[in-house]
């Protein structure tokens, strides 16, 4: 992959350790409503999906977004400012207020968009948000605040009984089934009430038994099957992205339980995804997409894999490693930071994924990034100037493409685009609209893009031998990116 060139700044990027968690922060807040909602075009990069593959052309709230909640709580509560808490109390109560009337969280549909009113995962990530929001600055937040958001999460696990009555079992996605737990734990830690405690170990001992598998890649490790039918039959271990859903609950019940087999557990499924990681061809660490086993062989596929989106995971490792030395997983950690910063536009977004060559590897997701968030703050800090940063305008037109597709934005407008020729895409849409469209060739029979919709002089890209060339002549001063081997020489 080239290095990110700037098509009016004469210099690239400098190869950084780590990247910068405020640009990030202020990037995703240019996609949060006055209401508090955490609106995206919600490519789902491990699956090479979004809603527009389902014709639902969704791009409102995702509560695959809320870990969100956690990290700018986490912010807060090491540098209060008045800005930032405006817009977290914003966004805790729209995610807390935002319900099925069976007590299910609307927008769970992700990259199928409102196509889906139901599923286990984006309920209880939803709740995680909510959970680790209160957990960091609840005492930013009065009392009836705090309770209604706790008496929203109760609601919800109860209204989740309908998946598979509300403990795991044969028919659960393993993921989901821990990432229920999770919700359990901190819901008990923060309301006193002790309804789960006891069902909790029972529940995690379950999910060990029902999932995990030990000797991939080697015999320290420990994958876990999606689902029992994996198993069984052969199939699938969790892609990468997924095993921070089961190691932070695995380390907080070895904290609460005192139950040392429970972090050693989750150790393990740590060096899993540590070991099974690849570098790419500039020598920066990727995570694998997943292991199929079946029997006693197991075969590893890298990519397509996304980029953004490593953060739950990286969270789950950064809980191991409070809990004693670890260089392996240290190492690994610090890798992947590096790989963040590499990626890293100057707009604050991380290219998405490699791979799929087409939009899943340069539309960002809001989603993705808020996990992202979460562990960069976590992990990083926040430096004084954090919330300035955050809400400092970026005035600049932000470019990311491959040889296939193109992001663009500038202020709330945003598009996905083709290089010319090289395809038909025209997805347009605003950062404060909860729908986006697509638009038609001129000799089609369908309806003009809306007015609101169409993005004021979007650059467009010519893909050469010999190099990417800008070939419109916009005069917004611009940021370009390019993922993949060819360069970027400017415009045409």
């Amino acid at each position: 992959m080239t290095a990110p060139t700037c098509s009016d700044r004469p210099t690239a990027p400098e190869d950084r350790a780590v990247p910068d968690a405020a640009s990030l922060a202020r990037w995703l807040a240019t996609w949060v409503t006055g209401e508090g909602a955490i609106n995206g075009f919600h490519n789902h990069s491990v699956w090479g999906t979004n809603p527009a593959s389902f014709l639902d052309f969704t791009s409102g709230h995702a509560a695959f977004a809320a870990p969100a909640l956690g990290a700018l709580g986490q912010a807060l509560a090491r540098h209060e400012d008045e800005r930032g808490l405006r817009l977290w109390r914003a966004m805790m109560r729209y995610q807390s207020q935002a319900l099925q009337p069976d007590g299910q969280y609307r927008h769970i549909g992700f990259q199928v968009g409102e196509s889906a009113t139901s599923g286990l995962i984006h309920n209880a990530v939803g709740s995680l948000g909510l959970l680790l929001g209160l957990r960091h600055a609840g005492h930013l937040l009065d009392a009836g605040e705090r309770g209604d958001i706790l008496a929203t999460v109760r609601r919800n696990l109860d209204a989740c009984e309908v998946y598979g009555g509300g403990r795991p079992g044969e028919s659960g996605t393993c993921n989901q089934e821990y990432a229920r737990v999770w919700v359990k734990l901190l819901w008990t830690e923060l309301s006193g009430d002790a309804t789960f405690a006891e069902q909790i170990p029972e529940d995690l001992d379950r999910l060990i038994d029902l999932f995990h598998h030990r000797g991939v890649p080697d015999a320290d490790c420990a994958g876990a099957f999606r689902t029992t039918a994996d198993r069984r039959a052969g199939g699938i271990l969790e892609p990468a992205e997924y095993y921070g859903l089961m190691t932070a609950p695995l380390v907080l019940a070895s904290r609460v339980y005192g139950e040392e087999r429970y972090l050693a557990e989750a150790r393990r499924l740590c060096r899993h995804v540590a070991r099974s990681a690849w570098r790419d061809a500039e020598d920066h660490t990727r995570y694998h997409r997943y292991w199929y086993v079946t029997g006693d062989r197991a075969h590893r596929a890298d990519t397509p894999m996304l980029i953004a989106g490593m953060g739950l995971t990286l969270y789950g490792v950064e809980e191991v490693l409070r809990e004693g030395d670890d260089p392996e997983l240290a190492d690994f950690a610090a890798r992947c930071l590096r790989t963040y910063a590499r990626h890293q536009t100057p707009a604050g977004y991380f290219a998405s994924a490699t791979g799929w060559h087409n939009e899943a590897d340069v539309a960002p997701s809001t989603a993705w990034h808020a996990h992202d968030l979460l562990f960069l703050v976590d992990r990083l800090g926040t430096r004084p100037g954090f919330w300035d940063a955050v809400f400092t305008p970026y005035d600049r037109q932000s470019v990311l493409l491959s040889d296939r597709a193109v992001w663009a934005e500038d202020g709330a407008h945003w598009c996905v685009r083709s290089p010319l020729t090289a395809g038909d895409l025209h997805l347009y849409g605003r950062k404060d609209r909860a729908t986006f469209a697509r638009e038609f060739f001129a000799w089609t029979d369908r309806e003009e893009l809306p007015e609101d919709l169409v993005y004021p002089a979007a650059p467009a890209f010519f893909v050469a031998n010999d190099g990417v060339y800008r070939v419109d002549r916009g005069e917004r001063p611009t940021d370009v990116s390019v993922l993949g081997p060819l360069p970027y020489r400017g415009t045409l």
